[in-house]
C-alpha cells in the first residue's frame, strides 16, 4: 500500500525516472510530469497529491510560475511543496538519483 502520492515535476527524463523509481521503492505513488504546464493540468484534473516535488528550471511554465499558480488555488495551495535547489539543500534522494545516473552513464561508456 502506498504511503502517499507525490507529484514529481522534473524535465530531465532520466533523472525523473530514477527519482520516481526510488520513491516507488520507498512505497510512494508517484505521478510524473516533465514540465510545469503538464503538472498544473495534472493537479487540475486529478485528486491532489500529498506532496509536490519540483524543479525551478522547467520548460513551458517555470517552477516559479507553477508554484504561483498552485498558490492561487485554495484547494491546491495547501499541498506541501519541496524545491531541491543546490548541493547544500538537495535532499539525499535527489543526490542518490543523480549519483546512480552518473555511475550508470560511466559504466555504459566503459562498455563501449
Amino acid at each position: 500500500m502506498a504511503q502517499g502520492t507525490i507529484l514529481l515535476v522534473e524535465d530531465d527524463f532520466d533523472l525523473r525516472s530514477e527519482i520516481q523509481r526510488l520513491l516507488e521503492e520507498a512505497g510512494y505513488r508517484v505521478v510524473p510530469a516533465g514540465n510545469g504546464a503538464d503538472a498544473l493540468l495534472i493537479l487540475q484534473h486529478s485528486d491532489p497529491p500529498d506532496l509536490i516535488l519540483f524543479d525551478l528550471m522547467l520548460p513551458l511554465l517555470s517552477g516559479w510560475e507553477f508554484s504561483a499558480e498552485v498558490s492561487r488555488d485554495a484547494k491546491l495551495a495547501r499541498i506541501p511543496r519541496i524545491v531541491p535547489t543546490d548541493s547544500l539543500t538537495i535532499p539525499p534522494l535527489w543526490r542518490l538519483a543523480t549519483t546512480r545516473r552518473q555511475t550508470e552513464s560511466n559504466r555504459s561508456k566503459k562498455e563501449r
